[in-house]
């Protein structure tokens, strides 16, 4: 008897990467194709496919004796374009960070609540204004973010949607529906329909088996995807309210799991409805671009080993230039990172000592808002592999730091492929 397996897709702002795993969770397979690297144009619609089935039979050739069950696949968010009734394109796809769609921004912030995510020119409603304003479009079509697309052509029916990458499309989370104030703007006719990420969406065709080699007595069910940034939160294992993940990457990311959705538009928190329990985030324009502006990788690993932590660290806000977003919303916040002193490692300690207070700042701004207080951090992004970094978070914020599971969405989207979200019912 062949083993079965579950295959998640992402399809990131680098690459394609799919991962395959058993009932228990543990990886068979996994496997990426990166793309070209910029300024290379990020490939079309069509070239996109082309590179989902491309990964996928690469993956299979790793694994010839499983049995697919099902597949589904997470994209960038904010990315969208449309199509006929019959999943055709009707135009490119206007990738996340696109900014073209200003005028409908604008039309956009004039209509839509304070709230809403679909304020901005990268948001999906945005870019379907525009291209409802710039193409000759028949009477019947779909908005299709990136992951519907490519659902799509594995063999999903046009139409249909998850609720995480509605949310920059102007979808109410909370009272799941899409809401009436877009009406003025656009037919509700053309936005998709709006289901459960895991929910059943189709079956992959016969002409997507033989693309990909996938030789077995059934078609694998395809199932409704989600955000890149949602499926990676999924790979961590934090499935608790209290939870949380911190990113530490080029910003400093934060994300809490908890009880009741949190808005608040001048701070660019805004809530991500996963199962039962809600995800609240925010994002500071600190993180490590900012150590990265000082200090290569090997200088960050020979400085932080200098560092005396029981010394008090001078009192930095580490910016690159003013402004900061969240916790502090102050389009003219100031960087603080003086003065300097002549040991670089110090330097370094009241940088890494601002971030993590920062970071403290932030989740206490959430705990206020969300009413979840935290009780877990997993740490991903280059910054989690420094230890000294992160002993001196630990003193900081005073919760349990949790080992993290994985950190690849392709993982998070085979997860949601074999349990859907029943990890957070």
């Amino acid at each position: 008897m062949r083993n079965s397996a579950w295959i998640g897709i992402d399809f990131g702002t680098s690459g394609c990467r799919v991962c395959a795993i058993d009932k228990s969770g543990a990886i068979l397979a996994q496997t990426e194709l990166t793309l070209p690297a910029s300024p290379q144009p990020y490939p079309s619609a069509k070239q996109q496919s082309h590179f989902v089935f491309a990964t996928l039979k690469n993956l299979l050739c790793q694994i010839p004796d499983v049995e697919v069950e099902s597949i589904v696949i997470d994209a960038t968010s904010g990315s969208v374009m449309l199509c006929d009734l019959q999943g055709r394109p009707l135009s490119e796809m206007l990738m996340y960070n696109d900014q073209r769609a200003i005028n409908a921004s604008q039309q956009i912030d004039k209509t839509a609540p304070a709230d809403s995510a679909a304020h901005g020119p990268g948001s999906g409603l945005a870019k379907l204004l525009y291209l409802q304003r710039t193409l000759a479009l028949p009477e019947k079509y779909y908005l299709a973010h990136q992951a519907d697309w490519l659902a799509i052509q594995l063999g999903a029916k046009p139409g249909t949607t998850d609720y995480n990458n509605a949310l920059k499309s102007g979808f109410d989370i909370v009272n799941n529906q899409w809401p009436s104030w877009i009406e003025s703007l656009t037919s509700t006719d053309v936005l998709p329909n709006v289901v459960t990420p895991g929910t059943v969406i189709g079956k992959l065709s016969e002409s997507s088996m033989q693309k990909i080699g996938l030789k077995q007595s059934f078609s694998p069910i395809l199932k409704a995807g989600t955000t890149d940034s949602l499926a990676a939160f999924i790979a961590t294992g934090a499935n608790a309210i209290g939870e949380a993940v911190t990113s530490l990457g080029s910003t400093l990311v934060l994300k809490l799991i908890c009880q009741k959705p949190v808005f608040d538009a001048k701070r660019g928190i805004y809530s991500h409805k996963l199962g039962k329990f809600w995800l609240c985030g925010g994002a500071s324009n600190s993180g490590g671009a900012v150590l990265r502006h000082f200090f290569n990788n090997e200088q960050l690993r020979t400085l932080s080993q200098k560092i005396d932590l029981q010394q008090s660290p001078p009192d930095y806000y580490p910016l690159l230039k003013s402004g900061e977003r969240f916790p502090i919303a102050d389009a003219d916040y100031p960087p603080r990172m003086q003065p300097r002193p002549a040991e670089d490692h110090v330097f370094l300690y009241g940088l890494l000592a601002g971030i993590a207070s920062i970071e403290k700042a932030g989740y206490d701004c959430l705990q206020q808002l969300s009413e979840s207080k935290l009780i877990s951090i997993r740490s991903v992004g280059g910054g989690s592999d420094n230890s000294v970094w992160t002993r001196l978070r630990q003193s900081l914020l005073r919760v349990s730091f949790k080992q993290t599971h994985q950190t690849d969405a392709a993982y998070g989207s085979a997860l949601l492929a074999r349990d859907g979200l029943r990890l957070f019912e």
